[in-house]
């Protein structure tokens, strides 16, 4: 595998940012990879995956382009207050290392996966994008925006989550995943199959639990997995593995 470590400007942010892209380095002519766009969590960068997880090594076993941007703590939203890094993860980026490196545009072909703030992105950008994202995989998600903003009320996170979302709740809007997938159910938009896993010992289980029954309520197929473990690596790393194999099924 090769790692290649980009600087790359960004129209959609009026940024030049950083990505890590780890690519098979035996690619033959003409073939198109499938590509995994990696998300960090709240604190991160596009260099936590590559420095806490062993995901580099679990490559060798998939022929996946693995993409992992950094999008500082935005949960790669639109921002209320700032830049819009959910356009630039779902749509310029995908573009933009479609041109740089050999990989699909087909829908059946891009995955998107992320811990914690990068569960809800995972889902966010994939139903933000659903022409382009057939698959999208949260680990520890924050999927329950008003929820996390209640947990950082008396921090001084609660001024960040504010020029992200806003200080009003975002129930049914769209930073509300509930709200965009009954959307889609509406329109008869084809929804990414998705993939939900967290630890039983996480302080986002119970928001996961009541996540994955709504799901049920709104009769959208996935995949649940839960084990004992804690919102840390050890538990994302396991579950990196078997995301990357879930990514390949045919399902």
């Amino acid at each position: 595998m090769a790692l290649f470590e980009c600087n790359i400007k960004s129209d959609v942010l009026e940024l030049n940012v950083a990505v890590n892209v780890i690519i098979p380095q035996d690619v033959k002519k003409g073939e198109k990879l499938q590509a995994v766009y990696l998300l960090h969590g709240y604190i991160g960068n596009h260099t936590d995956w590559c420095r806490y997880s062993s995901v580099e090594r679990y490559a060798w076993e998939h022929r996946f382009a693995i993409i992992m941007p950094g999008v500082n703590n935005s949960y790669y939203s639109n921002t209320k207050f700032g830049q819009k890094y959910l356009d630039y993860v779902s749509i310029e980026l995908p573009e933009i290392m479609s041109r740089m490196f050999p990989i699909s545009e087909k829908r059946e072909d891009n995955f998107v996966c992320g811990l914690s703030m990068g569960g809800y992105g995972a889902l966010r950008v994939a139903l933000h994008n659903p022409k382009r994202f057939s698959k999208a995989a949260s680990l520890s998600g924050a999927v329950d925006i008003d929820s996390i903003k209640k947990l950082v009320e008396d921090t001084p996170r609660k001024h960040f989550t504010n020029a992200t979302f806003g200080e009003a709740s975002t129930k049914n809007t769209e930073n509300d995943l509930l709200y965009l997938i009954q959307t889609h159910q509406k329109n008869k938009q084809e929804l990414p199959n998705i993939y939900l896993a967290c630890g039983t010992e996480d302080f986002l289980y119970k928001d996961n639990l009541a996540f994955k029954k709504e799901l049920d309520h709104l009769k959208v197929p996935y995949t649940y997995e839960e084990s004992k473990g804690d919102h840390n690596w050890a538990f994302w790393d396991e579950y990196l593995q078997k995301v990357l194999y879930w990514l390949e099924k045919k399902v």
